[in-house]
């Protein structure tokens, strides 16, 4: 199920936010009778707002996360519940592989009723998915994966809390506030709610995120396609007009790569982690082996056939990655498979599985 929603992009630095906090500890008023004055307040306030950043990223996180619910509230929605909790019970014991931490600092995390395409990671280890996002994936498990992948890296990576405080400097603080300091408690409280997202993320942060949340879907067995899938899905649905205000958010260029240079990395990605066996062409979605002709995807229910060459692509790369490819393909109940794993089942306008097994055994 697909639906519209109208958001907001771009909110203020210190817009009031609904997010409401009972910061550690109290500042006094600072006098700021001269330019040596407002210098100092505005260190005063830099380090209040770390202090404040510093504490809801750790012991007072668990706190953030009741005022996150509290914002964009607690969807109850049974599958998607279900499908957050699988994906992370496969994604924490991948991540610990290369990054205990994880363990040390587990997420909190639930689904959110806002209804447009989008997640996040905030400070703290504190995750939500939009209810919009299983919508606009169709709950599909390999693509919503993909999206909470990139977010667990930038937990990992802590880019929230990091992109915050590079913002906060001293100089930055005198230019956002001037003369207008009145304690630095009520700033900090303000930076904390609207930084407590990752607003501070950067075009470099983003690609660091989607550069390792291949790793971390290959290590919990998820389909490697998937990623280049769903951002194959941004670039069909942002060429329409009735779908574009779902996708504002993820669409921003000034904090976002374009969508189709992430689906190109992906893919890329896709073709290494065969040992650069599989291709998929962007332009007509053809699925290649060693540089021969494999097939190209037809539509099925709502996922166009390029999204399929992808999850075509992700599989067979799969199987290249773990050198199964000597095994002889077959079919089994409509299903193409090696090495008992499922490589794709044909639908209307598909080659049949007979023929495939065929080609794939002769090209593989």
């Amino acid at each position: 199920m697909f639906k519209k929603s109208k958001i907001i992009v771009g909110a203020a630095l210190l817009a009031v936010s609904v997010l409401s906090f009972t910061l550690p500890q109290q500042a006094e008023a600072i006098n700021l009778g001269s330019i040596a004055g407002k210098a100092v307040g505005a260190a005063k306030e830099q380090q209040e707002i770390n202090k404040a950043l510093n504490y809801y990223d750790n012991e007072g996180r668990h706190e953030l996360f009741e005022a996150l619910k509290q914002e964009d509230g607690v969807n109850s929605d049974y599958n998607a519940n279900a499908m957050l909790g699988r994906i992370m019970q496969r994604m924490t014991p991948a991540i610990a592989k290369s990054d205990a931490t994880i363990n040390s600092k587990p997420y909190n995390y639930f689904v959110n009723n806002q209804e447009f395409f989008n997640a996040y990671c905030a400070l703290g280890h504190n995750m939500s998915v939009n209810i919009g996002a299983f919508w606009f994936l169709d709950y599909n498990e390999d693509k919503l994966a993909a999206v909470i992948a990139h977010e667990l890296v930038h937990g990992q990576k802590e880019h929230p809390i990091k992109g915050a405080k590079k913002k906060m400097s001293v100089d930055f603080v005198m230019k956002t506030v001037g003369s207008e300091i009145g304690g630095a408690n009520g700033l900090a409280a303000q930076v904390v709610a609207v930084h407590a997202k990752n607003t501070g993320v950067t075009k470099p942060n983003e690609w660091e995120a989607d550069n390792i949340a291949f790793t971390y879907m290959a290590d919990a067995g998820y389909n490697v396609g998937a990623p280049a899938a769903v951002w194959q899905a941004v670039i069909e649905s942002s060429s329409d007009s009735s779908k574009k205000d779902v996708l504002s958010d993820i669409l921003n260029p000034s904090t976002h790569p374009k969508d189709s240079d992430r689906r190109n990395n992906y893919s890329k990605k896709l073709t290494e982690y065969s040992n650069g066996k599989v291709t998929v062409d962007a332009n007509s979605g053809e699925v290649k082996i060693n540089g021969k002709t494999f097939m190209t995807p037809a539509a099925a229910g709502n996922m166009s056939g390029m999204q399929r060459s992808y999850f075509v692509a992700g599989n067979l790369a799969a199987i290249y990655h773990a050198g199964q490819n000597t095994q002889n393909a077959y079919a089994e109940g409509g299903t193409v498979k090696i090495a008992g794993k499922g490589i794709i089942t044909p639908v209307a306008g598909d080659i049949s599985a007979g023929e495939l097994v065929t080609i794939l055994n002769n090209i593989k």
